[in-house]
């Protein structure tokens, strides 16, 4: 039986001295899980993706075969309302060895401040068949809004100074709030005479 050797296929046979009859194979890798978003290098997965923060788009590749692979890469693409399409790759040269896995990283940048739709899609390649994924990551949908910074905080000191719920009485009828302080008062007095 002949036994089928594996090369990259840029002609780069280096290291085949010793090692001409080292078979490897890509078929194995594999990702985990779905491709994510990360404020860190893929230590943390962010569901929520921000404006004003940079991002990295990750996912974890392992060889699950018996054999190391050769060179790979793993092609990212964040589509959806990302308008041209935002394409990068990571590149593996050296292979995985089996039941090695990495952490396949990019960097993407700052998400504009617009309320926008996102696809995230990342998909293992070897270069030697650039058409074909050999195994591609469950996809990241999801949505970017947009922010005010001025108005988030301004609605969040109005709210906690009124524990009615109903609208911000004090700014607009400075009577209403002096009526409500009266009374407050005037219960609380009652309950200190029976007591």
């Amino acid at each position: 039986m002949k036994q089928t050797k594996y090369y990259s296929p840029n002609g780069d046979n280096s290291g085949s001295d010793g090692g001409s009859d080292q078979k490897t194979d890509n078929t194995q890798l594999t990702t985990i899980d779905t491709v994510y978003v990360s404020p860190d290098g893929g230590t943390t997965n962010e569901a929520f993706p921000k404006q004003a923060v940079e991002y990295d788009f990750c996912v974890d590749v392992t060889n699950t075969g018996k054999l190391p692979s050769g060179p790979f890469y793993v092609h990212f693409t964040l589509s959806g309302d990302q308008n041209p399409p935002f394409e990068q790759d990571f590149k593996q040269d050296a292979g995985l060895d089996p039941g090695q896995n990495v952490k396949a990283v990019v960097h993407f940048g700052s998400f504009p401040n617009e309320f926008k739709d996102y696809l995230l899609e990342a998909c293992i390649y070897s270069p030697s068949a650039p058409d074909k994924p050999i195994n591609c990551a469950g996809t990241f949908d999801f949505t970017v809004n947009t922010e005010d910074s001025g108005s988030s905080s301004s609605d969040s000191s109005r709210n906690s100074d009124n524990s009615s719920g109903s609208p911000d009485s004090s700014t607009e009828n400075p009577d209403v709030s002096a009526v409500n302080a009266a009374a407050s008062s005037g219960s609380a007095s009652a309950d200190d005479a029976s007591a």
